[in-house]
């Protein structure tokens, strides 16, 4: 998961632990080191953490995560890129196999997928 920051994380959507939510801050969190992550969850049940009101709708509905465990959506081409290890001239209009199906892969360029 999570292999660089977006430079435009702030607003992005991400997934973590199958759960989905929206990237709120972006920053460290004294006493502790490095980069974090604080995400507003969809599920506010989820959350542990109060992300720097009025940024939540609900009071404790976020949580701080590394951005390690967070996962940005891609686009379809590069999931299938990192997935499969193929090029994208292998991918566009040609059949390929995954797994034990033929697909064919056309006009998919502008498909965002969970990576």
């Amino acid at each position: 998961m999570g292999e660089c920051l977006p430079s435009d994380a702030v607003g992005r959507r991400v997934a973590c632990d199958r759960e989905r939510g929206t990237v709120r801050f972006v920053g460290s969190v004294p006493p502790t080191a490095g980069l974090w992550l604080g995400v507003e969850w969809d599920n506010p049940g989820r959350g542990k953490h109060i992300i720097s009101p009025p940024h939540l709708r609900h009071p404790k509905g976020g949580s701080f995560i590394r951005p390690k465990k967070a996962s940005f959506r891609v686009d379809y081409l590069t999931a299938i890129r990192r997935r499969y290890e193929m090029e994208v001239q292998q991918v566009l209009g040609e059949e390929i196999q995954i797994s034990t199906r033929t697909v064919e892969m056309v006009g998919f360029e502008g498909i965002l997928v969970q990576d």
